[in-house]
């Protein structure tokens, strides 16, 4: 991964932080912004600039199906856990009352 050679200053005077961008229309593109965003107690400034180039749209295309595949994944591994979790407190419950 290319690192920048000149780290940008936001708005409020502080390096900006590097950050990557999983939306739709720039997925895996990374971004320069407020060191302060998602801060819960300090209010970030207006700054924003892209580092990557746009993506072209077959990359873009491909990205967004793999990240889909992985979500499917996830939330599938998700309600298995959830499915394991139930069947081991059932056991527990019929070993519990058997004794």
């Amino acid at each position: 991964m290319e690192m920048p050679k000149v780290i940008p200053v936001c708005y409020c005077g502080n390096p900006a932080k590097l950050s990557m961008s999983w939306s739709n229309d720039n997925p895996g593109r990374r971004f320069f912004g407020c060191n302060k965003f998602g801060s819960r107690f300090q209010k970030p400034c207006r700054f924003f600039s892209w580092f990557d180039p746009p993506l072209m749209p077959r990359s873009r295309m491909v990205l967004l199906g793999l990240l889909k595949k992985v979500r499917t994944l996830e939330d599938a591994r998700k309600r298995e856990r959830i499915t394991w979790l139930l069947v081991l407190a059932i056991v527990t419950v019929l070993l519990f009352l058997k004794a």
